[in-house]
């Protein structure tokens, strides 16, 4: 039997670190070398390290300090009675004395502050503002660029409403400044905003960049909490996000990337992150002739012993090498992979067999999982449902209804059937799923009451074909917006009637369900947070909303749920997207 053959197949692994440690023997003088070289570099990096975290967290405590000087002023501004009277006006009589009032105080602060370029407050109830700079209005470009540079605005701290933002967008492009947007709140009504106060000041971040005394060369830069770099000396890097953020984490850290040492450390609970680059090189130049001349010694001695034990060590591990691409593939995805176990030596088999017994575990446990998922997403779905269902039963309605029948009041007699319907409905013999027909009733009667309430302001459009009837959709989907088109967007326009109009269409593989008013509607920045935010129990949602489109979820999927958007008769318009092949999940 050959070498190999016996390696391969008859050598266990004792046996085969026996054959290694005979060449170690004649590597152990190299090894001390490298120990003591590395041991050099390690000190010499933890020194560095040391001297960069120092450095790196003076920074950071000073410009936190500048930061904070900045929202003082914003506030400062805020609580000034001329700029509160300002912001409080809403009517153009005496307007102008208190906007000349405004503007000295401003003059005043651009006195003091000799890094602020101009101030502004905007009036948010006459869309108009008050402007004091350096330069004149024309030259900074404040009325036509303060709302996109505010839009490209981060929120300045975890917690506040200050915004800020670095940009060349004023002074026509020909520097970066950073601009302060703070709400102008009133100091009599609580959260009553006003306007808005806008400061943009030349920061001297970079200058001091310059100026610090460093025992290396580096790339030092400041980037928000998501890694887009907001200010560097390099101008055409501002607005790319850094490649190596998700190894960012915490208030501070160390790490090695492309052969540069980055350090970073957080602006205090500022959103904002200091971080240092500095080249391998740059450290390790001092050293350097020193690891060369011990590399340059023992390379000759060391070459051929290190080419027998790299070809040794190879053979060694095949067989663990054969298992670590197994688990490789493992990592990919692919649970159905196994190791032939004919082709391992005796230990490789063991190790190969355990394995096989591992992975045909897992996929039992993973089948255990899949069950018990499905288990835990019904279980959250009855949850769902069982936090909207009546509890009162409808017979007791049905009497009365009879009683005010007999009784002769006819009004009351409606009202009591429509809600007893209602009811009915909301029960539905304990099932979760119903047709469209039935969801239609059930809105036909709650509008019956809601109009006698509010003296027949809501007219309702159905425009559902008799093949969608009886289309199955989860309970009490579309009452609530229908609800919510009522006391958000109709009942608001006092004296007005108002309109609903349910529709279904097809689109590819899904069913669109529409409900739309022509009510006050939404403006554009609301109905995005609501689409951003409708899958979470968000509470500036609304629990209906996002009770409905979670069920949907649970149910469908998440490519299934609501959608809003604005109508273009005025009101809003709220898409139900659900599959077109409707099967009872869920339910009785």
């Amino acid at each position: 039997m050959l070498f190999w053959e016996k390696w391969n197949k008859s050598w266990n692994f004792a046996k085969k670190m026996d054959y290694v440690i005979i060449w170690t023997i004649a590597v152990i003088t190299v090894s001390a070398i490298i120990i003591s070289t590395s041991s050099y570099i390690v000190s010499i990096t933890d020194q560095n390290s040391r001297y960069v975290a120092e450095q790196l967290m003076f920074l950071a405590e000073d410009y936190a300090d500048n930061l904070e000087q900045y929202k003082a002023l914003a506030t400062s501004i805020i609580l000034d009675p001329h700029v509160q009277n300002y912001c409080e006006s809403r009517e153009q009589e005496g307007l102008y004395q208190e906007m000349g009032n405004v503007y000295s105080t401003f003059l005043n602060i651009l006195y003091m502050q000799h890094n602020a370029n101009f101030i502004a407050v905007t009036n948010a109830h006459l869309e108009q503002s008050v402007y004091n700079g350096n330069n004149a209005i024309s030259e900074s470009g404040f009325e036509t660029m303060y709302r996109k540079d505010y839009e490209e605005s981060i929120q300045a701290k975890t917690a506040g409403t200050l915004r800020v933002n670095f940009s060349n967008n004023y002074h026509k492009g020909r520097k970066y400044t950073l601009t302060l947007y703070f709400p102008a709140y009133s100091v009599t009504k609580m959260m009553s905003i006003n306007g808005m106060i806008i400061v943009n000041l030349d920061d001297d971040l970079l200058q001091r960049f310059d100026q610090r005394d460093l025992q290396y060369s580096s790339n030092l830069y400041l980037t928000d909490v998501d890694g887009n770099i907001v200010s560097t000396q390099d101008e055409k890097k501002i607005g790319k996000r850094v490649g190596f953020w998700d190894k960012v984490s915490g208030k501070e850290g160390m790490f090695w990337r492309d052969g540069k040492l980055v350090s970073y450390r957080r602006v205090s609970d500022w959103n904002f992150y200091i971080v240092n680059e500095v080249p391998a090189w740059s450290l390790y130049q001092n050293c350097l002739s020193t690891v060369l001349l011990l590399v340059f010694v023992t390379l000759a001695a060391t070459g051929i012993a290190l080419t027998l034990a790299r070809n040794i060590t190879k053979r060694l591990y095949r067989p663990i090498n054969k298992v670590v691409a197994k688990m490789n593939d493992v990592s990919q995805g692919d649970l159905g992979t196994r190791i032939e176990v004919e082709q391992m030596d005796s230990d490789g088999r063991k190790l190969a067999e355990g394995f096989n017994i591992m992975m045909d575990e897992i996929d039992v446990l993973m089948e255990r999982v899949k069950e018990e998922q499905r288990e835990l997403d019904r279980m959250r779905f009855v949850a769902l449902q069982s936090q909207i269902q009546p509890h009162f039963l409808y017979n007791t309605l049905e009497c009365i209804h009879w009683q005010a029948l007999a009784g002769g009041n006819a009004e009351i007699s409606t009202m009591v059937k429509a809600l007893a319907q209602y009811y009915r409905i909301c029960l539905s013999e304990g099932k979760e799923i119903i047709t469209l027909e039935m969801e239609l009733e059930h809105i036909r009667n709650y509008l019956i009451i809601q109009n006698m309430r509010y003296g027949n302001i809501i007219t309702l459009v159905e425009n559902i074909p008799e093949e969608y009837a009886f289309v199955k959709i989860p309970k009490l989907t579309l009452q609530p917006l229908v609800e919510n088109s009522i006391y958000h967007g109709i009942r608001v326009k006092e004296g007005v009637k108002g309109k609903v109009e349910i529709a279904i269409c097809e689109k590819e593989d899904a069913i669109c369900l529409t409900v739309s008013d022509d009510g006050v509607g939404m403006d554009e920045e609301r109905i995005a947070f609501i689409n951003r935010n409708i899958s979470e129990v968000a509470q500036d949602v609304g629990y209906g909303i996002t009770n409905i489109n979670k069920r949907i979820e649970l149910i469908y999927g998440k490519r299934y749920g609501l959608n809003f958007m604005q109508n273009s008769d005025g009101g809003v318009c709220v898409q139900i997207w659900l599959p077109k092949e409707f099967r009872e999940i869920y339910g009785k």
